[in-house]
């Protein structure tokens, strides 16, 4: 057994600064942990519960059956919530309520709410109270990607605790991975499992097709493979996220700052496209964070597209 803290990789700036808040006897009772996903938030969560859980040490000694049942997610102090669906509903919300509501055989509690930008408003108004005012001995861990996404009520009662992307090295520590992968992984275990599996990487390679397609062939518009590809939206927003890192590197490239190129597997793509005009490079991207946007905003994929290559014709 050990302590759970001791496993995260990363953050130990923001865990030893929490730790010794906690050892001073200020340290909160509601706190908002937001950062990119798959960075170890939950982790650190569940390593902090185990701390406050722990009967023989404020740091979590990781040896007394309390930190043992915390270890196998399975101790009674304890009530995790994730979102049933694509929110964390009214019930779940009236769960927390009643887990409070019995009386504490562990001293302290905790509950920790993943996802937490998914409160419905009913949900995270019935719950606003207690998150203001939690009872003595109670503590709540809210894990969000950003505060935009958490209610201003919500924000203004919580301690918010910042968690920056985990590094290139960091990541490889733990993961076999191309160092192409590491890079565009941006931090996150998440996104780098995502990035090796079999479908993500044909999604890639199409992104690698069609954007050649699009820089070479003057009759792109007719070219029946982009539409097809470009039919299912999310697919399209994944594609075009790649085209905008190859285009980086191209400039990366441009610039002779090498060590910052990040699709290192593609060096034919980024060598053709650093061969293009500056200006033209630099529209691109413009232009295709332009279309992230209107992807996000519902509209027709293929339209979008079709105005995409009309508005960055040399």
């Amino acid at each position: 057994m050990a302590r759970m803290l001791d496993f995260v990789l990363g953050h130990q700036e923001t865990i030893k600064k929490m730790v010794e808040s906690f050892e001073n006897g200020r340290p909160g009772q509601t706190f908002l942990f937001v950062g990119p996903g798959g960075i170890g938030k939950k982790l650190t969560a569940m390593g902090f519960a185990q701390a406050l859980l722990c009967p023989s040490s404020k740091r979590g000694c990781g040896k007394c059956p309390s930190c043992f049942r915390m270890s196998q997610g399975s101790h009674e102090g304890l009530k995790v919530i994730v979102p049933s669906g694509a929110n964390i509903k009214m019930e779940q919300a009236k769960e927390v309520l009643e887990f409070l509501s019995l009386k504490s055989l562990t001293g302290n509690r905790v509950i920790i709410i993943d996802q937490a930008q998914t409160l419905n408003p009913q949900a995270a108004n019935s719950l606003l109270k207690t998150l203001e005012e939690p009872p003595e001995g109670t503590f709540f861990f809210l894990i969000a990607p950003s505060v935009a996404g958490i209610l201003p009520t919500i924000r203004s009662r919580s301690r918010i605790v910042q968690f920056r992307p985990l590094t290139q090295e960091e990541l490889g520590k733990k993961v076999k991975a191309p160092t192409w992968a590491l890079k565009a992984a941006g931090g996150s275990f998440e996104k780098l499992a995502q990035l090796q599996e079999g479908p993500e990487q044909e999604v890639r390679e199409k992104a690698v097709e069609i954007l050649t397609l699009f820089i070479q062939d003057s009759d792109f518009l007719l070219n029946e493979l982009w539409r097809t590809e470009f039919k299912d939206r999310a697919q399209g927003q994944r594609m075009i996220s790649y085209w905008i890192g190859f285009v980086k590197d191209a400039i990366c490239l441009q610039e002779g700052a090498k060590a910052q190129i990040v699709n290192l597997d593609q060096a034919p793509l980024i060598k053709s496209l650093a061969e293009l005009d500056r200006q033209y490079l630099l529209r691109l991207v413009q232009k295709a964070l332009q279309v992230e946007q209107a992807f996000g905003a519902n509209r027709d994929p293929q339209l979008v597209v079709e105005e995409f290559y009309i508005s960055t014709r040399p």
